[in-house]
């Protein structure tokens, strides 16, 4: 004759399901925010290269800043969505925004967390800066935001947020920094732009000191590229 589970031994059971699911769901979920924050810098990281090509081939020049992305828009306010030259002008035609100029402004329009000492983390939970108030942004269909510099000294530097205002804003996991170079790739930020120079070592990822956003956020890009498209730390 079989005999059937008892009442305690279910419950044991259960029980020790239960503590199971407490220590890994954690962990499972991590990886699953990792994986898509990984996707969606890939998938920025594409069109960022596919505009700044386009742009290229469209003015029939094989460097970057031959093209109106150098310049300086005069323009203001919302005006700026108008500009035919600068950052603002390559951000603005290049890419499908759904908000354009959204740095400040009106909570409902804006695409970045902020631009003060505390906006961003590390992932310690310190402070890792803002988005600098020069600095032109617009947001995607995806969440994305994307926020470049004045192209005056040929060195554009460009902010991503995968998923915009969206939490967690923290550098190295929906927040990273990059150079555009002068033939149309892309690197980690603090390259000067230099031929070959790829920026901030993979170690400096979330290693602090930064002085603004852009710093703090150096060296992530290249520890996800490094790491196969994938987040080690």
């Amino acid at each position: 004759m079989k005999k059937g589970f008892t009442l305690a031994e279910v419950l044991i059971t259960l029980g020790i399901i239960g503590i199971v699911a407490v220590l890994t769901i954690p962990s499972v979920m991590k990886n699953y925010k990792n994986k898509l924050y990984t996707a969606q810098l890939e998938k920025v990281y594409a069109q960022i290269v596919d505009a700044t090509k386009t742009i290229m081939q469209e003015e029939h020049v094989d460097n970057f800043y031959e093209t109106k992305v150098v310049g300086t828009c005069n323009k203001s306010g919302d005006d700026k969505k108008n500009c035919e030259t600068g950052p603002e002008y390559f951000l603005n035609t290049y890419f499908k925004a759904v908000k354009k100029n959204c740095a400040t402004g009106d909570a409902e329009d804006l695409c970045v967390a902020g631009s003060t000492s505390s906006s961003y983390k590390y992932i310690d939970g310190s402070d890792a800066g803002g988005i600098p108030t020069y600095y032109y942004c617009i947001q995607l269909a995806s969440g994305a935001t994307i926020c470049a510099n004045n192209t005056i000294a040929k060195c554009t530097s460009v902010v991503v947020d995968v998923n915009g205002q969206a939490e967690p804003n923290i550098v190295g996991r929906d927040v990273f920094s990059m150079d555009i170079h002068k033939n149309g790739t892309l690197s980690d930020y603090n390259s000067g732009c230099a031929d070959n120079n790829i920026g901030c070592a993979a170690d400096h990822c979330n290693a602090g000191g930064g002085a603004g956003i852009l710093s703090s956020a150096c060296g992530c890009l290249n520890s996800v590229i490094q790491a196969g498209w994938n987040m080690k730390y």
